[in-house]
């Protein structure tokens, strides 16, 4: 018959497992209440982006008109009520630069429920004829912005008399010699020209001004054209403007005109006692 034998655990080694195990529950405690802090911090969170406080409430958009804000504003494709954490401002940005009179925008949220935005827009400074009577608005760079209703023309802005291109939005890169003439057309000579025209010369294209009365100036390619425009300025303002026909200014130093014979020959009748 086997004999149970009695083992005594030193009081000091019991101790010392009871320290550990205590520490150990006390890791495992610590452990466990920054598990559930990180949780709650995460959950809350999550909890507070959807909440209705952080709904987009409101859109502010500066840099444009009424009208032009609504358009925006509907671009945007976001709704009312949106988290606004979840509202991606890139796509927002990008939607909003295929609008044709876009030229840049910012986006930004305002806590706790607005969208800003910022727009530049592009500005008319000429306009290209449609064919139908209708006419293209263009920026200086060329990018064809919008369509004037009807046969309505902005009397303000020259005509480059150049067919468009392409859709709204896309850049008229065939216009830019009458552009680079608009860019630097004074305002004295700005009252005298109805229309900008592309012709060719040589291999390269020529730029020809229509002027009140139908005269011409022909500015050959689209080069030196602050000193060709000083000359067509000054033949304007220094010879007799009755019956003129052209001005070539194609040599800035040396313009030259000519005169509509059959007009001189009735003016000279005329001027016959």
């Amino acid at each position: 018959m086997a004999t149970a034998v009695a083992m005594r655990i030193d009081p000091r080694l019991r101790r010392r497992r009871i320290d550990v195990r205590r520490a150990e529950g006390r890791r495992r405690l610590r452990l466990l209440v920054v598990v559930m802090l990180v949780a709650g911090v995460g959950v809350g969170g999550w909890f507070a982006t959807q909440s209705r406080l952080l709904d987009l409430d409101h859109v502010e958009i500066a840099g444009v008109g009424p009208a032009q804000a609504a358009l925006i504003e509907a671009a945007m494709g976001v709704e009312y009520g949106m988290p606004l954490l979840d509202i991606d401002q890139s796509a927002i940005a990008a939607a909003l630069t295929e609008i044709a009179w876009v030229e840049s925008t910012t986006v930004a949220r305002d806590w706790p429920g607005t969208i800003n935005i910022g727009v530049v827009a592009r500005q008319a400074v000429a306009l290209m004829p449609r064919g139908d009577g209708s006419h293209v608005l263009v920026d200086a760079d060329g990018v064809a912005i919008a369509v004037t209703p009807g046969t309505t023309v902005p009397s303000a802005l020259p005509i480059v008399a150049v067919r468009p291109e392409g859709s709204l939005g896309d850049t008229q890169d065939h216009a830019a010699p009458a552009l680079a003439v608009v860019a630097l057309l004074p305002d004295d000579l700005d009252a005298w020209v109805e229309a900008i025209k592309i012709g060719e010369s040589g291999l390269r294209p020529s730029v020809v001004l229509v002027l009140v009365g139908n005269a011409t100036a022909n500015l050959g390619p689209a080069e030196d054209l602050e000193d060709k425009l000083d000359a067509v300025r000054a033949v304007l303002g220094g010879v007799e403007l009755e019956c003129l026909a052209t001005i070539d200014a194609r040599v800035p130093d040396h313009p030259t005109v000519t005169r509509d014979p059959i007009c001189d020959a009735t003016l000279g009748a005329g001027n016959v006692d």
